[in-house]
C-alpha cells in the first residue's frame, strides 16, 4: 500500500490557508483535510471556554476581545438521553436546501456564529445538524450558512455543506479559521471542510463577534472543549528585522 500525504494551497476564487491531505485510517473512505501546522505559531491571548451548555434555543455570545482573526476549537456532546427520545425520522435534510441555520429540528442546527453583530443582522454560521433516517440511525451534517452573513444585497450568499462520518464514541469536532473575510472550517478533524468569503458592512473590527448557538428542538448542547486562539498576521511571524535589512 502507498501512503500520501500532500500539502497544498487551494486557489480557486480566494486563497485559503495552505492543507494537508492525507488518509482517514479510520473510516479508510475519507481524506483529512488540515491546516498546516506552522499556523499554529499565529496563536496569541487564547480563552479557554469549555464546559458550557447551550439549552434549546439559546444564543450566547463569548467574551472576546477581538473576533476577527481567529482559530477556534471546538468539541460539541448531545445529550444521549435527548437522543434516544428522538424516534421520528428526519429525513431529506441538505445543508444547501433546508433553510440554514434559522431552519429547527430535533438534533440541530447547533454550532458557531462568526464575524456577527450585536444585533446578529450578520453572521456566518458554522453548525452541526443531526438527523434520523427511516432505518433508526443517525446521520450527521456539517454546514456554513452565508445566507446572513452580509447586508449587502449584490454578493453571492450560500448554505454550503455535506454529511460527515461520526464513528461510535465521538464527540463533535469543529475548526474555524477566521480571517477577516475568509471563513475556513473543519468538521471532525478535516473530514469535511468548507470554506466562505464573505462580505460584512456591520461586524467588522470591533464590532464583530462570536456566537454559541443551539437551534435544537429536543436536545441542549454541551462543549467539552471550546478554545478559541487571537490569531496574528502572518507577516509579523515570517518577515524579521533581518528581512527588512536585506531587502534595503
Amino acid at each position: 500500500m502507498v501512503y500520501l500525504k500532500l500539502i497544498y494551497v487551494c486557489a480557486f476564487v480566494m486563497q485559503s490557508i495552505p492543507r494537508t491531505v492525507e488518509l482517514d485510517e479510520k473510516t479508510r473512505t475519507n481524506l483529512i483535510q488540515w491546516p498546516v501546522v506552522e499556523i499554529e505559531t499565529l496563536r496569541i491571548n487564547s480563552t479557554d471556554l469549555g464546559g458550557t451548555t447551550i439549552d434549546t434555543g439559546s444564543v450566547l455570545p463569548l467574551p472576546l476581545r477581538r473576533a476577527t482573526q481567529l482559530d477556534i476549537e471546538a468539541t460539541f456532546h448531545l445529550d444521549t438521553s435527548a437522543i434516544a427520545a428522538v424516534n421520528e425520522a428526519d429525513v431529506g435534510y441538505n445543508c444547501s436546501t433546508s433553510g440554514g441555520a434559522a431552519n429547527r429540528g430535533a438534533l440541530g442546527p447547533f454550532g458557531l456564529l462568526v464575524l456577527a453583530d450585536g444585533a446578529l443582522k450578520e453572521q456566518t454560521a458554522v453548525y452541526f445538524y443531526v438527523s434520523r433516517g427511516l432505518d433508526g440511525g443517525l446521520q450527521t451534517h456539517f454546514c456554513q450558512d452565508e445566507s446572513r452573513s452580509s447586508l449587502a444585497q449584490d454578493v453571492v450568499k450560500r448554505v454550503v455543506g455535506f454529511t460527515v462520518p461520526v464513528l461510535d464514541g465521538e464527540d463533535l469536532s469543529l475548526r474555524v479559521l477566521v480571517d477577516h473575510s475568509i471563513v475556513e472550517s473543519f468538521a471532525m478533524g478535516g473530514r469535511s471542510t468548507a470554506t466562505s468569503r464573505v462580505y460584512p458592512t456591520e461586524a467588522i473590527y470591533a464590532a464583530a463577534g462570536v456566537y454559541l448557538f443551539n437551534n435544537a428542538t429536543g436536545a441542549a448542547v454541551t462543549m467539552e472543549k471550546l478554545v478559541v486562539h487571537e490569531m496574528d498576521d502572518s507577516y509579523n511571524q515570517i518577515f524579521t528585522a533581518d528581512d527588512a535589512s536585506a531587502a534595503l
